[in-house]
């Protein structure tokens, strides 16, 4: 499970929306993550439900969902233009 910290990690929160949000440089992919707001100690547990678009595209969000309804968005910021061309011309190769 990849943990992220409020204070640490510069995770933004919309009331809104119930909806934590945190750029994703930095942050490691996985199927679970933990977010701890250092001040309180409270944790929140998510597990990823979707992505909003390729793995290729700096503007996909990653989402994932708690049981207690809240939503944590992590962008895909990390990824480089020359890596997505990278792997455009790997998959176009005969």
């Amino acid at each position: 499970m990849a943990e992220l910290k409020i204070y640490r990690n510069n995770v933004k929160f919309q009331k809104l929306t119930n909806t934590f949000s945190v750029n994703g440089r930095g942050v490691r992919f996985g199927t679970k993550h933990s977010l701890e707001n250092e001040k309180t100690g409270n944790i929140v547990e998510f597990d990823f439900s979707h992505s909003t678009g390729s793995e290729w595209d700096t503007s996909t969000k990653w989402i994932y969902k708690s049981v207690n309804g809240h939503i944590l968005e992590i962008g895909n910021e990390d990824v480089t233009k020359s890596q997505a061309n990278d792997y455009l011309r790997a998959k176009l190769r005969n």
